[in-house]
């Protein structure tokens, strides 16, 4: 848009220098003041329009504002000049262009319906001799200036729509790189975590933070506590504890969400058995149902424990 708009502005500048330069070069050049001659300030008055639109950001105003004087000056044209047949009806097909470049589908499709009865009615003033006079034939200078300019109103508008057309595409390729990128960097991480969470040597089980259920068990989990897999996922984890007074904390700290410390609990193993064990639990901070890591401390003797489990969160030691 920053790309565009910038270029439309110095088009609107180059449009207001040369309806001024024009008005001026007649008045030197002793072209008498005809209103044929007078269409050059009004060119210089939309262009100062159209700039001050674009620098207040009123892209749609500017474009209506840009379709009624293209084709207001060219029906003044064909009043004054005496015929439909006059060289500044192209203005005409110049407003349309400038709608389908700035507009909506909606605003372009008004612009031709206008354009359409505008010409109508332009050609059956014409028919019935509403105009003010008789056309005049005679060609000069004025009409080639007029030709030129009006083709490189075309060309400049063209120019700006190929512009926008070609900033849309980079920024839509930039944005499907970058999307890309962020896949990839978290297909990367999943990759990464999925590795040390089978790897780790510590009990882990994962649970949703909205369902409390058990997602996912690494091997270290069944086989601490005799469980397999197939036994625990899609279950609460409720099931695996004595719901004891430290059973109650440690669910007390959970629900206060983010990291709880470690506690001592009871367990039930996959065999009715009873242990004590140590967990430790830490919460995401990724939104909607984000997920809770749980981390076990298993005894195998007395006073002695399997190993020394970092909190979750943090790359257990191999």
């Amino acid at each position: 848009m920053a790309a565009r708009s910038g270029l439309a502005m110095r088009l609107s500048w180059m449009t207001a220098a040369l309806g001024l330069g024009l008005f001026v070069f007649d008045r030197v050049t002793g072209v008498p003041a005809t209103a044929d001659s007078l269409m050059t300030l009004v060119l210089f008055v939309m262009g100062l329009l159209s700039w001050a639109l674009l620098k207040t950001r009123h892209y749609d105003g500017m474009t209506w504002m840009l379709v009624v004087f293209l084709f207001g000056i060219a029906s003044s044209s064909a009043w004054f000049y005496g015929s439909v047949r006059t060289m500044n009806i192209v203005l005409i097909p110049m407003g349309l262009i400038a709608a389908g470049v700035f507009l909506s589908r909606r605003g372009m499709v008004w612009t031709t319906v206008a354009a359409i009865v505008l010409l109508g009615l332009l050609t059956a003033a014409e028919a019935l001799h509403l105009f003010r006079s008789q056309p005049q034939f005679a060609v000069g200078w004025r009409t080639w200036m007029t030709q030129v300019a009006c083709l490189f109103g075309v060309a400049a508008m063209m120019h700006l729509s190929r512009t926008h057309m070609r900033v849309a595409q980079q920024e839509h390729q930039a944005e499907a790189v970058q999307r890309l990128e962020t896949q990839l960097d978290r297909d990367l991480e999943q990759e990464r975590f999925a590795n040390l969470f089978r790897s780790s040597p510590a009990p882990i089980y994962v649970q949703s933070v909205r369902t409390g259920t058990i997602l996912e068990v690494n091997p270290a989990f069944e086989q601490a506590m005799g469980y397999t897999r197939g036994q625990v996922l899609g279950r609460k984890d409720h099931v695996l504890w004595i719901q004891d007074d430290r059973y109650q904390a440690f669910v007390e700290q959970c629900r206060r969400g983010g990291r709880t410390d470690w506690h001592s609990i009871t367990g039930v193993g996959g065999d009715g058995r009873t242990v004590d064990l140590q967990i430790c639990s830490d919460q995401d901070e990724g939104p909607g149902d984000g997920l809770r890591i749980t981390a076990l401390r298993v005894p195998v003797a007395a006073g002695e424990l399997t190993q020394m489990v970092p909190p979750p969160g943090e790359v257990p030691s191999a």
